[in-house]
């Protein structure tokens, strides 16, 4: 075990932060550790690396004195030198560059006449020693190599730390953590800044490197890709689960439809005993009724469970219906002080419904397109025509749209001052608006809220064409869903400039990519087109390919396996480290790729088989429970209880059990082909 948290309490004044949180870091994982903006992500990081101290509960800590070599990301961190940005990157190897200098002039002294050879040879042996074991002779190569990867060319190699841009120092410091983290890394948002082909040499440095992951992200298709693991942080309070972020999400969701089930039940048993009480209560049966009426004071009542909003469908027609087509863009450009950012775009049409995502490298003219469109700026050639009745409504990253002095309540009223309290009420609940949130000032409004009320405000205007730059920026995951369904539900078009690929998945239904000086238009969304919109066109229909929607491949570095939520043990059983694939397979000879597709074809039969049999112990086991519990006496709530509880766990893995059976015989399917 490299690190851990075990029953952690934390609070901030009268603020509890965290509430029983226990993590347990294995050699081998990669954990994504996801929660709502302020959730305490960021906290945990804090109490592993030693900069908080927990109220409660103990902390195991990835230190030097334990051998554990350690890098830690966060966006914060400021250079430790103002020397160049290569100097930055090994600052943290100071020892190494001593044992360099002292080799040195320890070579420059063998060439002197007065030194005591045999001297200088025996410490020039021993320095050069550690030195090796210090990895001193390739930090330097891995240090180019990993800065490279991230955007710096070789000429920046030299540049004073103190020139860079933000973003820029920020990926230094990436570089250096990465550099550190031989054992254990702990990355806080690191795709922040990241254009998409560093992001993807991220993604595949973290499934193919030895060491161990831990991130704090909120890009899910990045989870999707490196997880192995996932912690929830939800109400101060933690729970584990194996596998990336999409079966996790649909793990919560099945845990969500077992509690309301559950829910369910005690809500009928507690409406069955009130009204034997209220019938009884004054009659001959009044101590077995007042009995009751105790027993259901003390029952430990199961809380409603609160759906996910985000799961939540609804529809915004439009205030006024548009024409078919939305827009037509001809010979279109656009740039700055009359220099063109890419070649015109002969003809584009965005018809009424239509979702357009917006693709590329930062600075190739994405956000300026949407200005271009809005009227903001003008085109550099050609124009932009809107169809019949059909109004723009422009989201940008700033929201200027909205009015400090507001209320989120007083912000959409004043769109429309004729509609009554309660529409107006309705109107934000499908925003997550609600109760006293309505009332809360639009400056006390968090990134992902402002953002809600920004596109509620243009909807509520009455606008059929919505031009989005970035709607996702700086939003925690549920918000970032949030804003999904609204894209998806609006009835009208909507052009939308996003680095978010999640996002992209989900909400386009065509692409332009501006890339190259070229803009270039494709039927589709991303998952079919991955390649293309992640630049990467040598990749095209080969590996780079995605699954289809909803059918995302498991990260295949590190072995991830299906299961329900982790048990909350400190140490639970150790498991192996898989063994990960190579990250540029050769060509094999003709009999051996047979005997390895025989080999694989038997370890996928062994393992359906096994499934199989693991799912008809379970449903035997539940089958034999609930006839237990048809005879039981309902009165007796406490052992009914227990019952309840075993069958949820039983249900639950009988879930996860059916999920790796066909998982297996999926895979086993394929490699029969």
């Amino acid at each position: 075990m490299l690190a851990s948290l075990n029953h952690i309490d934390l609070r901030f004044g009268p603020q509890e932060v965290l509430k029983d949180v226990t993590w347990a870091i294995q050699e081998g994982e990669c954990w994504g550790v996801i929660g709502r903006n302020g959730a305490g992500k960021s906290t945990v990081f804090k109490l592993l690396l030693g900069h908080l101290e927990a109220d409660g509960g103990t902390v195991v800590r990835p230190s030097k004195e334990r051998g554990i070599r350690m890098g830690h990301y966060a966006q914060d961190l400021e250079p430790e030198t103002q020397g160049s940005v290569l100097e930055e990157a090994l600052a943290a190897f100071g020892d190494v560059e001593r044992l360099q200098h002292e080799m040195r002039e320890l070579e420059h002294r063998m060439g002197e006449a007065s030194a005591d050879l045999t001297e200088v040879m025996d410490r020039y042996q021993k320095v050069t020693e550690t030195f090796e074991h210090l990895d001193g002779f390739t930090i330097r190569a891995r240090a180019e190599s990993i800065l490279q990867s991230l955007g710096f060319s070789a000429e920046d190699f030299e540049r004073p730390v103190e020139t860079l841009s933000g973003g820029q120092k920020c990926r230094v410091m990436l570089a250096k953590a990465i550099l550190q983290g031989l054992d254990l890394l702990l990355l806080d948002e690191p795709t922040n800044h990241l254009d998409l082909p560093s992001l993807r040499w991220l993604e595949g440095f973290i499934q193919d490197t030895d060491a161990t992951v831990a991130v704090i992200s909120h890009d899910r298709y990045f989870l999707d890709k490196i997880a192995t693991e996932i912690m929830e942080l939800e109400q101060g309070r933690s729970r584990s689960y194996e596998g990336n972020y999409s079966e996790f999400m649909e793990k919560k969701e099945q845990e969500l439809e077992l509690l309301e089930r559950h829910f369910e039940q005690q809500q009928a048993y507690i409406k069955n005993q009130e009204d034997y009480i209220r019938r009884n209560i004054a009659g001959q049966n009044t101590k077995q009724a007042r009995g009751r009426r105790t027993h259901l004071a003390r029952l430990n009542r199961i809380q409603k469970p609160l759906r996910d909003r985000r799961k939540v469908k609804f529809s915004f027609p439009e205030t006024q219906r548009g024409g078919d087509v939305a827009l037509v863009l001809e010979n279109a450009s656009v740039g700055w002080d009359g220099n063109a950012l890419y070649a015109p775009l002969e003809q584009l049409q965005i018809k009424r419904g239509q979702k357009l995502g917006i693709v590329g490298l930062n600075g190739t003219g994405k956000s300026t397109l949407l200005k271009a469109i809005s009227e903001e700026i003008p085109f550099i050639t050609g124009q932009a025509r809107l169809g019949s009745q059909v109004k723009v409504g422009y989201f940008d990253q700033h929201h200027r749209n909205l009015d400090p002095r507001n209320t989120v309540f007083q912000q959409i009223h004043g769109v429309t001052p004729q509609a009554v309290k309660q529409d107006v009420l309705g109107f934000l609940a499908k925003f997550q608006f609600r109760g006293d949130e309505v009332d809360k000032p639009v400056t006390a409004l968090s990134g992902g809220e402002r953002a809600r009320l920004s596109i509620a405000t243009l909807i509520r205007n009455g606008v059929n064409l919505l031009l989005l730059d970035e709607p996702t920026n700086h939003m925690d995951i549920p918000s970032m869903e949030a804003m999904e369904d609204t894209i998806l539900s609006f009835t009208g078009a909507a052009v939308v400039v996003t680095h978010d690929r999640y996002l992209l998945g989900r909400v386009a239904d065509s692409l332009l990519r501006i890339h190259e000086g070229k803009a270039e238009f494709r039927e589709g969304g991303y998952e079919d087109h991955q390649a293309w919109v992640d630049l990467d066109l040598g990749s095209e229909g080969g590996s780079a390919s995605a699954s289809p929607k909803g059918e995302r491949e498991r990260p295949t570095g590190r072995g991830a396996s299906g299961g329900g939520a982790r048990s909350q043990e400190v140490e639970p059983p150790k498991k192996s480290t898989p063994t990960k694939p190579s990250a540029s397979p050769q060509a094999k000879p003709p009999g051996l790729a047979d005997r390895d597709k025989q080999r694989t074809t038997k370890r996928f039969e062994k393992q359906v088989a096994e499934a199989e049999a693991k799912v008809t112990e379970l449903e035997a086991k539940l089958g034999e429970l609930q006839k237990e519990m048809a005879a039981m006496d309902p009165t007796d709530w406490q052992a009914f209880s227990a019952r309840l509880d075993a069958q949820k766990g039983l249900e639950a893995d009988l879930a996860y059990a059916m999920s790796d059976w066909e998982a297996a015989q999926g895979a086993l399917e394929e490699a029969q082909r």
